[in-house]
């Protein structure tokens, strides 16, 4: 079987060609930063986010990065480099077909048993020609090499992102997370183009968000690697781990040319104490819908499919919807929540209604939405008996509150908007149209979505004017094919 190798792309450009020159330089910088107390102390990073320009602009900033997981030198075996694609745009997150990455100082061997892992999830792909001439993830691996051995047994998976929401991302990382043997690289340079006292202040406040875990408020123009970042800060965050900033600068540090730079940082992601662990953080509880949801999703998300079934199955015998006082509801489903049900007949849309607002308990919400995705959504006739079979396919969308989503024209709605993670209400007088954030699988591009979400409206695909509004939510869902689904539509009744 041939072996593929994917060459050096930036070698002579972004770092040395020559080895002995590239050993020299990269020696030198982790000499340097083995030296720095930011570097110093006992705990060893899950994860690490350094830059990526080239050596001579934020090399040193990488360094300490680096620095602080040498003591994993003979312990890991497996090392996720995650980061934002530059060469061309493409759908969701990409690896290579390789099985190795070359640099001049040998070939570093891939993981192909944990990229086949990601691959299982439907946001990654292979895409080559996304890594052909990327420096992201290259310039990383001359630290991975002097620092864990040249002919260090451990596999690397990288991987580029493009467009998707950071969730997405994030879902990833879970996907790989695994245990010490595993270490976590994203790789990110900061604010770009800017004078050099707008940077500062642009990177300062994304320094602000990373420390404060603020996944959701971290866009493209705070971090190029925003998406890869933000799904770091959702895994930290979930397990109350803490980050600390080992150092910042920008080129005009370097160069002295402080015209338009580009700004670099460096943080260490290490797992929290106990307290931390138990009491959370201000950020997690911004983000208390998302956890929340998915841990009511985790333990009810199967009965929540099934009052679904069951309130379908009502309509056709009884032609109205199940009441969730006559059935055996978890408590935690008699809270208040709202929600969409959608449903889906041989992977085509078949009926989607629901709730805004959470006006009544979400066991209730959840079985008349049912019901009317199948009997009263006015673009599809009635369900019928003979539809029920294993390709009526039901999934729940649960939703956060809205919340006003403040823009000052189209083009910063636009650029304001996050991909498949923001589900948005957009008003203009009694006109008003809302798509779920599952929308963007058919609309990749905002100003597509803004468009048809503007017809969905009412309006022309066109139109604009200075009383438009938007309010933004997001939701967490399951999907009758979570869950076993064994004589799905059979039923007792």
């Amino acid at each position: 079987m041939t072996t593929i190798i994917r060459p050096p792309a930036v070698a002579g450009t972004f770092y040395p060609a020559d080895a002995d020159l590239l050993r020299s330089e990269i020696d030198g910088l982790m000499d340097a930063a083995f030296k720095s107390e930011q570097a110093q102390g006992d705990a060893i990073p899950k994860a690490i986010i350094v830059p990526h320009a080239g050596l001579m602009f934020s090399g040193a900033i990488a360094a300490l990065g680096f620095a602080t997981v040498r003591a994993l030198k003979g312990r890991v075996k497996r090392i996720v480099i995650v980061g934002p694609a530059h060469r061309m745009a493409f759908q969701g997150v990409a690896l290579a077909k390789a099985d190795g990455f070359a640099t001049p100082l040998g070939t570093v061997a891939c993981d192909l048993a944990a990229l086949q892992s990601a691959l299982a999830l439907p946001q990654v792909q292979i895409l080559d020609d996304a890594h052909a001439q990327e420096h992201g993830l290259e310039i990383e691996l001359p630290f991975i090499q002097r620092l864990f051995g040249e002919d260090a047994e451990i596999g690397i998976v990288p991987l580029l992102v493009s467009r998707c929401g950071a969730r997405q991302v994030h879902e990833v990382l879970e996907k790989l997370w695994g245990g010490p043997e595993t270490l976590m690289v994203i790789s990110s340079d900061l604010s770009h183009f800017h004078d050099y006292e707008t940077a500062r202040h642009m990177d300062n406040r994304t320094r602000d968000m990373i420390e404060r875990f603020d996944a959701e408020g971290i866009d493209s123009n705070d971090a190029c690697g925003a998406l890869p970042v933000a799904g770091m800060l959702m895994s930290a965050r979930k397990r109350g781990m803490r980050i600390k900033t080992l150092g910042m600068r920008n080129s005009g540090d370097v160069t002295g040319d402080k015209s338009r730079v580009v700004g670099y940082g460096a943080w260490a992601v290490y797992a929290g104490s106990e307290k931390m662990r138990s009491t959370g953080s201000a950020s997690q509880s911004s983000d208390g819908f998302a956890s929340t949801t998915e841990q009511l999703l985790a333990q009810h998300g199967p009965e929540m499919i099934d009052l679904a079934r069951q309130s379908v199955w009502h309509g056709i015998r009884h032609g109205g919807p199940l009441s969730a006082g006559t059935a055996s509801v978890s408590p935690a489903l008699l809270e208040p929540g709202a929600c969409f049900v959608t449903l889906k007949k041989s992977g085509q849309l078949r009926g989607c209604i629901g709730s805004v607002m959470a006006h009544r308990d979400l066991a209730t919400d959840l079985c008349e939405n049912a019901y009317k995705a199948g009997f009263a959504d006015p673009r599809f006739p009635p369900l019928q008996e003979a539809d029920l079979n294993d390709d009526l396919e039901i999934s729940i969308s649960v939703l956060s509150p809205a919340r006003d989503f403040p823009f000052e024209d189209e083009a910063d709605l636009i650029a304001k908007l996050t991909p498949f993670e923001d589900g948005i209400i957009l008003s203009d007088g009694n006109n008003r149209g809302l798509f779920l954030p599952q929308v963007w699988e058919q609309l990749p591009e905002p100003a597509d979505f803004v468009a048809h979400l503007k017809r969905k409206a009412g309006l022309s695909m066109d139109h604009w004017s200075t009383t438009m509004r938007a309010q933004r939510f997001i939701t967490r869902g399951i999907s009758g094919k979570d869950i076993e689904t064994h004589d799905f539509w059979k039923t007792s009744d």
